[in-house]
């Protein structure tokens, strides 16, 4: 068991009452009654917690959380819901990972059935999916004929895997391959993905398409269980939760879990909300911005000659500056028009926030004063930022201060930041290309597949 793991399972033993352990996924299974069933496509078995095993217990224990103090900033608190514990991915979806492989453990143990777990991803879903079976099958919950998991992810990003089990075995690799597309759109992975998860629909393995944003919704909901039970409850305290999203499936899953709570008789303070987005892709905010500010979400940049750096300044919502207004900060994030952000949208307009897009030159600028706020947590950030193989963090803060900075949050006496992932580059941990199998269409991963 790792360091992390064994603190958070001493945390769980020291805790009174139950186990922290068992009071989250009692909730979470009562969310996941409440949460609407995967499309028919798709594969979500029967959720239901067993006892505790001890297998069991060191599975879920790298899914541990912390809250850390980030000290102050323009007169409001700062903390770091860290969800980044497990070594072997340092992604938020970690802990929606094991739930999802959970119930599908759960699933061949009821049905005696094989589950097959697709996901198209940018990269960190599918290195925490492909985390979550090795160590299911490394703990003997389930066999390699029976479980596996299938990665389809944009080429680029094929930096953010890490060699495990899945990798070293000839076997193992073989049933669950790592495929790669190197399409000039990204997203057209989602697409691909879709069309094979419709034709292997009737196969005779249970394919679960993972994308449904019900199997993200109920792990999440731990985001809120968490809270509740470690964060600062004084009365009257109006915090705003923020995150570098890219579909928001995390906050949308924090407020799975406040409504949960809430029809548990639960009492837990509602947050406001602030989206932080790139360039690239930061439809959310302005979705936001058209539907409840009036607001041209359009910036008219202009190039200052003397340092080919565009900036703008008739939006606050938007970079001031940036060395290009059409980059891609940060490949995890690559969806384009998510259907969730009329909801996002509506939560921020009912309970208060904002949403803001933020450049790679704002978050250079910013770099010292982010690192030296993380340097008081679990999660400090490399001196030099070239070493940096995963942005959202310093995307999330940095949208912060900007939000802070420009007044664009206002009426709340603390920020909470859902930790996204953050990790630095470790080419020697990558697998080998010849790891890996690059696809162009959904034949070619039913060839690789099938």
């Amino acid at each position: 068991m790792s360091l992390g793991a064994r603190n958070f399972a001493a945390k769980i033993k020291t805790t009174d009452s139950e186990s922290v352990i068992t009071r989250y996924y009692n909730g979470v299974r009562e969310a996941s009654r409440r949460c609407a069933p995967a499309r028919s496509t798709g594969f979500a078995p029967e959720f239901s917690y067993p006892v505790l095993t001890d297998a069991w217990e060191e599975y879920f224990a790298v899914a541990g959380a912390s809250l850390s103090p980030l000290g102050g900033y323009a007169g409001r608190n700062l903390v770091l819901l860290d969800l980044m514990k497990n070594p072997g991915t340092r992604t938020t979806k970690t802990t929606a990972s094991l739930l999802m492989v959970a119930r599908a453990v759960q699933h061949i143990d009821r049905t005696g059935e094989s589950v097959l777990l697709f996901t198209p991803s940018s990269g960190n879903k599918a290195i925490a999916l492909r985390d979550a079976v090795a160590r299911a099958l490394e703990l003997k919950l389930a066999t390699p004929d029976k479980l596996r998991i299938v990665t389809l992810t944009p080429a680029a990003t094929l930096y953010k895997f890490r060699r495990n089990v899945l990798t070293e075995s000839d076997e193992l690799r073989a049933r669950n391959p790592i495929l790669v597309y190197s399409g000039s759109e990204a997203g057209d992975v989602k697409n691909i993905g879709r069309t094979f998860a419709e034709a292997a629909a009737g196969t005779d393995e249970r394919v679960w398409y993972s994308l449904d944003i019900a199997n993200y919704k109920v792990a999440d909901a731990c985001r809120a269980f968490y809270e509740h039970e470690f964060g600062d409850d004084r009365p009257g305290q109006r915090l705003l939760h923020a995150h570098a999203v890219s579909s928001a499936y995390g906050l949308l899953g924090y407020q799975h879990g406040i409504d949960t709570m809430a029809a548990l008789g639960i009492t837990h303070p509602q947050p406001g909300f602030l989206l932080v987005q790139h360039l690239a892709t930061s439809d959310m905010v302005r979705h936001y911005l058209t539907e409840t500010k009036d607001h041209d979400p359009q910036p008219n940049w202009k190039r200052r000659d003397a340092d080919e750096v565009y900036e703008q300044r008739d939006s606050p919502h938007f970079p001031q500056v940036t060395w290009n207004p059409q980059e891609n900060l940060e490949p995890t994030f690559y969806t384009h028009n998510p259907p969730t952000a009329p909801e996002m949208t509506a939560l921020i307009a009912e309970h208060g926030g904002s949403a803001v897009v933020v450049s790679l030159l704002e978050c250079v600028q910013r770099y010292g004063t982010v690192r030296h706020h993380f340097q008081a947590s679990d999660r400090p950030l490399p001196a030099d930022p070239r070493h940096l193989a995963e942005w959202s963090l310093v995307m999330g803060l940095t949208g912060v201060l900007n939000s802070l900075d420009r007044g664009l949050v206002r009426g709340f006496d603390g920020v909470v930041l859902h930790g996204s992932g953050m990790y630095v580059a470790e080419p020697d941990q990558m697998p080998e290309r010849s790891q890996v199998i690059e696809v162009r269409s959904a034949e070619d991963v039913a060839k690789a597949v099938l």
